[in-house]
């Protein structure tokens, strides 16, 4: 395996994670719909760019597929940043209705 699918593996994976951690902390509301299509626009852009760079082999660096990883890196990092906030939100409201 090449380095680019490896990289390009690991950054969906982290943002699957980032959205599994989202669903599982928002389990049963309608908001949890909304999770798919944000999970799409996250990662279609890096699996494009990455077969497309794959299947044509550029001359030149090829500056779409750099920035496909930095928006998905920085919408990975914004997802999980979001995560954690609801899983801690999570636990703070269970903390507080057991203590009632």
């Amino acid at each position: 395996m090449n380095k680019l699918l490896t990289l390009t593996i690991a950054s969906e994976m982290f943002l699957l994670l980032s959205f599994m951690s989202i669903y599982l902390t928002t389990r049963k509301t309608k908001k949890s719909i909304l999770l798919i299509p944000l999970l799409i626009i996250g990662g279609a852009p890096l699996l494009y760019l990455a077969i497309d760079d794959m299947n044509s082999h550029y001359m030149d660096a090829n500056i779409g597929l750099g920035l496909a990883f930095m928006f998905t890196w920085i919408y990975s990092a914004i997802t999980f940043v979001v995560a954690i906030i609801l899983i801690v939100k999570r636990k703070r409201n269970n903390n507080i209705s057991k203590e009632q």
